[in-house]
């Protein structure tokens, strides 16, 4: 659900479908190796203005050096082999992804966890999808409710994950917010437990995080392709 997009009629409802057009993406890949042993902290500022590969990350045709990430202290590195249908899930390749062949995921150990996400003026953050897995380690279900908040704390998009395994299967799948923020704003992604049919924590995790940067053109920019557009409109007219 992204409700951040209420946007007027008139001259947006050209203008929006004109800057996606336009703008350039970016995309970095989140896989968590590298990043030290199990129970290791991930680092707080873990793929960060990413320019090139890095140690738990890699770059995918470009960059996003207009980002800033900021990982709370819950977050940890975790290896075990119930993790793997999870590291196999979405296969990245390479050290930064699954080291020595070794799933290394990103852990939720506990009930609440925060990553925070901030665009440089100019620049608009993008959020494609992350892998998420409740493990066959315990059997049972849990609820997570995941949401996305701006800087004025308004709920821009949510999802309520019913995450129920057995025996025989994981809770795996993959999260697609989709989203795309505003220029220079800055975004708060929680992970936030609300029940579960057993005590135990560490039996969730996410990999593969994939985020974006699209550059936002200046207001007398977007305004010169708003006008041109209409231009083409009142000539097909």
């Amino acid at each position: 659900m992204n409700i951040l997009h209420s946007s007027k009629r008139s001259l947006s409802c050209i203008v929006l479908p004109l800057l996606a057009l336009s703008a350039a993406c970016d995309a970095t890949v989140i896989g968590f190796g590298q990043l030290g042993g199990n129970n290791a902290t991930v680092s707080s500022t873990l793929a960060s203005r990413a320019v090139a590969d890095g140690s738990g990350y890699v770059v995918d045709n470009g960059a996003t050096p207009n980002i800033s990430l900021g990982w709370d202290s819950n977050w940890d590195i975790h290896t075990s082999t119930w993790f793997t249908d999870l590291e196999n899930f979405t296969v990245g390749g390479g050290d930064w992804d699954n080291e020595g062949g070794v799933p290394r995921v990103g852990q939720l150990d506990g009930g609440l966890h925060t990553i925070s996400l901030i665009s440089d003026p100019g620049f608009a953050l993008v959020i494609n999808s992350f892998d998420f897995v409740h493990t066959l380690e315990s059997s049972g279900t849990t609820v997570w409710n995941l949401s996305l908040t701006d800087s004025l704390t308004n709920v821009v998009w949510s999802e309520t994950l019913n995450m129920d395994n057995s025996e025989f299967s994981s809770s795996l799948q993959t999260v697609s917010p989709g989203f795309t923020g505003a220029d220079g704003e800055s975004y708060t992604l929680t992970f936030e437990r609300s029940s579960s049919s057993y005590a135990s924590n560490g039996r969730h995790a996410i990999d593969n995080f994939s985020f974006n940067q699209v550059a936002v053109p200046e207001p007398s920019s977007a305004l010169l392709i708003c006008l041109g557009a209409m231009g083409l409109f009142r000539r097909r007219r």
